[in-house]
């Protein structure tokens, strides 16, 4: 939870660990699934439910299991206007 800096100082620091990787060294699909379960502990909490939009969901294979509507954002080369399914 806290950095100590070249200076001597400490400098508060908070990051997800997925089976103690931290967040910002997993792959793109382990972020959106880490980040997933973060929304789901927090919409568990205070008992709500949101959309979720997920961007570059192509690189995901798999989704952990949420409540939420996903709303799923692809690239789609054959594709070349904006479609809605």
């Amino acid at each position: 939870m806290f950095e100590t800096q070249i200076n001597g100082g400490i400098k508060n620091t908070c990051e997800a660990m997925v089976e103690g990787v931290p967040f910002s060294d997993l792959n793109n699909a382990m972020k959106i699934n880490a980040g997933l379960e973060i929304i789901k502990a927090l919409c568990e909490f205070y008992q709500v439910n949101a959309p979720i939009f997920i961007d570059n969901r192509e690189s995901v294979t798999k989704l952990i299991d949420i409540d939420s509507q996903i709303i799923n954002l692809v690239v789609s080369e054959q594709d070349k206007q904006l479609r809605i399914a």
